[in-house]
């Protein structure tokens, strides 16, 4: 359609101008994809200039995205008032503007650009937003009349189509950094939000689990009655189930944000292997459900090299869904190893999946329906982290089922072989004698956590020391004399990040003859945390929640 203009339209609604900034089509700098299509405008129509024009009805204005043939102040400043342009009425109307002389047209022979730009020839299509408003012209102009084809329309409008992709491109990756944006932003949050839970889960846990770790030294040996080692071993077993589930939510965290690192040292395999059986099977036989372990080319000293804790929670966790899962009947591991890596079978005898749910069965925070985490409990995390992991050691994972007769499991890690001796060999050997003679500094702002660590020091030889704050923390540590300092966090007065940075301070400035080792005792265990607390000062991290052989790992490293 071809536009003849009669009087000025100017209810026609305008584009917010912050989006024409923001797509930087207004008072932005020069683009050579724009700059293109006017130097094709002008090739292919012949004439001498050829605009990109945003009109902007509220600044009176038009603004020159691109131009090819201006010169002058006209050039330089990119823009002419609304007095001087024919790209208005296009843009007002929508629709194409063929004008063959303007100096005999009804109603644009008085427009200023006739007498100060020379615009004689007009030829103009409207361009768009990606929603369809038009804000302006691409146009052809000439400084002498001219009989515009239909050809010449066809070409104009065809490259005004070109012009429209690229700012509806423009549009695309604002759309698409506002959405990166706001995507970086949820990820921030839920971090910030997984690290709180996890220190506020950690720090309660950490008296829990270190007080049973007490108590089961103490009676270990002795004629306690087996209730209540049975008691602290199902204390133990809800605290560890519950540490597992935190930490699934934890590393699949980590995991997304390519920030676990597995650990390469040697471990036993079947040893590990039994372990985790043995967590399970009193989960099982409460059920009345047989657990067993059966395994083949694995001799019982056969040493293998990869992160024996991440296989341990790969095992845990498809037991766990087994155990979860299955009412009756049998739950089965077979291992199998050889030179290239390890194989774990889990079959058990319980419910079974479709193939919709098998679909989605390593999905996070899908379960079989919505009546499962009623029934069954869990987060449906487990075996989403099973399925990552495993693709993060190189390994795979494959699940046939078949529904109310049972599930196979079958994961395969390459844990080679190895002649190299675990580190820790002989570790439970240093129990009673590990930090004898050392004098050591706790503070801590929890009661039960500093009188857990305390005790469980002191189990270990030490002489310790307890504060409930970090000012105090600060003034203890200079006014004795001490060997290390575990030092919690988060504590009123001063935090654990302040007491280490005055601590190094002091050392520097040599109003300390010797500092002791630093300790850093926390429930945030993101590795930016832990960076910043090495930033601040600290030797070492001491994640909680804390076990003996934390302890002693601590100690020998």
């Amino acid at each position: 359609m071809t536009n003849t203009p009669g009087a000025l339209e100017t209810d026609f609604p305008a584009a917010d101008d912050l989006f024409l900034q923001a797509l930087g089509l207004v008072d932005a700098s020069v683009e050579q994809s724009f700059d293109n299509h006017t130097t094709l405008v002008s090739r292919v129509l012949k004439t001498p200039v050829a605009l990109v024009s945003i009109v902007q009805c509220n600044l009176d204005r038009q603004y020159f995205k691109s131009h090819v043939g201006l010169s002058g102040q006209v050039a330089e400043a990119r823009q002419t008032p609304l007095s001087h342009s024919f790209c208005q009425h296009v843009r007002n109307s929508d629709a194409v503007l063929e004008v063959g002389d303007a100096r005999t047209h009804a109603v644009l022979q008085h427009n200023g650009a006739v007498k100060d730009l020379g615009i004689i020839a007009y030829l103009g299509a409207p361009i768009h937003l990606p929603d369809g408003t038009a804000i302006g012209a691409l146009c052809a102009i000439d400084h002498k009349p001219r009989n515009w084809t239909a050809d010449d329309q066809k070409s104009l409008q065809q490259i005004a189509l070109c012009v429209n992709e690229q700012i509806a491109l423009k549009a695309a990756l604002i759309d698409a950094n506002s959405a990166q944006e706001d995507a970086q932003s949820a990820a921030r949050s839920r971090e910030e939000f997984l690290a709180h839970m996890a220190h506020e889960i950690r720090t309660p846990l950490n008296g829990i689990i270190g007080s049973v770790d007490l108590l089961t030294s103490e009676i270990d040996g002795t004629d306690c009655s087996r209730d209540v080692k049975q008691l602290l071993n199902a204390v133990d077993s809800s605290t560890q189930g519950l540490l597992r589930t935190l930490n699934d939510s934890l590393d699949l965290s980590k995991i997304d944000a390519g920030e676990l690192a597995l650990e390469m040292a040697p471990f036993n395999l079947r040893a590990a292997v039994a372990d985790v059986i043995a967590l399970h099977r009193s989960s099982a036989e409460c059920k009345g459900v047989t657990l067993e372990c059966t395994a083949t080319d694995t001799a019982p000293n056969d040493l293998r090299l990869g992160d024996e804790y991440r296989l341990r929670q790969v095992l845990g966790n498809l037991l766990s869904n087994a155990v979860k899962f299955t009412d009756h009947g049998t739950i089965h591991l077979h291992l199998d190893a050889d030179s290239s890596g390890c194989r774990a079978t889990v079959t058990d005898t319980g419910a079974g999946m479709s193939e919709q749910q098998l679909a989605q069965v390593f999905a996070p925070y899908k379960q079989a329906d919505d009546s499962v985490a009623r029934r069954k409990g869990g987060t449906g995390l487990g075996l989403a982290i099973v399925k990552k992991l495993l693709t993060l050691m190189g390994g795979e994972i494959s699940v046939t089922s078949t529904p109310d007769k049972g599930t196979t499991f079958s994961a395969w890690a390459p844990f080679a072989p190895t002649d190299l001796r675990p580190d820790d060999a002989g570790l439970h050997g240093l129990m009673d004698k590990s930090f004898a003679g050392a004098r050591v500094l706790v503070a801590d702002d929890s009661q039960v956590n500093q009188m857990v660590l305390a005790r469980m020091l002191e189990s270990l030889g030490a002489e310790v020391v307890t504060v409930s704050d970090g000012k105090s923390a600060l003034d203890t540590a200079q006014n004795g004399t001490f060997d290390m300092l575990f030092i919690d966090i988060r504590m009123p007065e001063m935090n654990g990040d302040d007491v280490a940075r005055a601590l190094r301070e002091l050392e520097r400035q040599q109003q300390l003859t010797k500092l002791p080792e630093l300790i850093a005792v926390t429930a945030n265990v993101f590795q930016y945390h832990v960076d910043s607390y090495l930033e601040a000062g600290f030797d070492k991290c001491l994640p909680k929640p804390i076990r003996r052989t934390d302890l002693l790992a601590l100690r020998a490293s």
